[in-house]
C-alpha cells in the first residue's frame, strides 16, 4: 500500500525522519521536497509542500511528475492553530472538515479514516480553515471561530486536488497554538514559503521586540513537542492501514 503524507515544513517531518529511514528524492525545478520511506506492506512518501496555497499546489503538481504511481491513500498533516479554547497545545485533531475561509475549497475526510483517527486518540473537530496567510493574533483568531475550530494553510487546497482521483484522504493535525495565544513575531516576515527562517529578518524581529524572544523560545518548543506528538500518532495510523484495508476503498 502506498500512503502519501504531507506537510508544510522540514521541522513538522523531522521527528519522524529521525525516527524511520527516509530516502530524499529530488524534483527537478521545483522547491518540493519529497521522501520516500518503506516498512511491513507500505510504502511511505513524504512530501513537504511549503507555506500556503501555492506553493503548495506547485509541490504537488511536481510530486505527481515525479511519482507516476498513484497513492492509496492521503493524509494531510503537520501543524496547526487552535480557535476554540476546547483544543490545547499538542493536541490531535481530525476534522470531518476542510475548507477555505471563501469556500473555494470544500472537501471532507474519509469517514472510515477518520473514525480510525479518533479511536486512536485524535480529537473529532467539525471544521478546520485553510487560511491564505498566517493569523497571529488572539483576537483575529476569535474571529475566525464562528467558522472552525482550527486552522492550518494547506489542507483544504490538498485534500482538494485529490478528490477527482477519488484517493481516500484525512486530515491529521497537531495543534502549535491555543486559541487565546498570539504568534510571538510576525512569521510572514521571517519565513520563505518553503519554512526556511530568513535569519536577518528574525534577528530584525527580535532587535525591534526582544521582549518577545521568551515566547518565541516557547513557541518553537511547544511546537516541536506537538509534531513529536503527531509523529508517534502518524506512526500507530499507518500501521493500522492494512487492517482498515477491507474497510476503505483503497486498492
Amino acid at each position: 500500500m502506498r500512503v502519501l503524507v504531507t506537510f508544510a515544513v522540514d521541522a513538522e517531518f523531522a521527528p519522524w525522519r529521525r525516527m524511520r529511514e527516509f530516502r530524499r528524492k529530488t524534483i527537478a525545478n521545483s522547491p518540493a521536497v519529497f521522501y520516500c520511506g518503506t516498512w511491513g506492506d507500505h510504502t511511505i512518501d513524504i512530501l513537504l509542500t511549503g507555506i500556503g496555497l501555492s506553493s503548495c499546489e506547485e509541490s504537488l503538481v511536481s510530486y505527481e511528475a515525479l511519482q507516476r504511481a498513484r497513492p492509496d491513500c492521503l493524509i494531510s498533516s503537520g501543524l496547526a492553530g487552535a480557535l476554540k479554547d476546547t483544543l490545547k497545545v499538542g493536541d490531535l485533531v481530525v476534522p470531518e472538515r476542510v475548507r477555505t475561509l471563501k469556500n473555494d475549497a470544500n472537501e471532507c475526510s474519509d469517514p472510515t479514516l477518520r473514525e480510525s483517527a479518533t479511536k486512536q486518540g485524535a480529537a473529532p473537530i467539525e471544521t478546520l480553515i485553510t487560511m491564505t496567510r498566517l493569523v497571529s493574533s488572539a483576537e483575529e483568531k476569535s474571529r475566525l471561530a464562528f467558522f472552525g475550530e482550527a486552522i492550518d494553510m494547506e489542507s483544504a487546497v490538498i485534500m482538494a486536488h485529490f478528490r477527482k482521483s477519488a484517493i481516500p484522504a484525512v486530515t491529521i493535525r497537531a495543534i502549535s497554538d491555543a486559541a487565546d495565544e498570539d504568534l510571538p513575531i510576525d512569521f510572514d516576515r521571517c519565513l520563505t514559503p518553503q519554512g526556511a527562517i530568513k535569519p536577518l529578518s528574525l534577528v530584525n524581529a527580535i532587535v525591534r521586540r526582544p521582549s518577545k524572544l521568551p515566547n518565541l523560545v516557547r513557541f518553537g518548543r511547544q511546537s516541536n513537542g506537538a509534531a513529536r506528538k503527531l509523529t508517534a500518532f502518524l506512526d500507530q495510523f499507518i500501521a493500522a492501514l492494512s487492517v482498515m484495508r477491507e474497510k476503505v476503498a483503497i486498492v
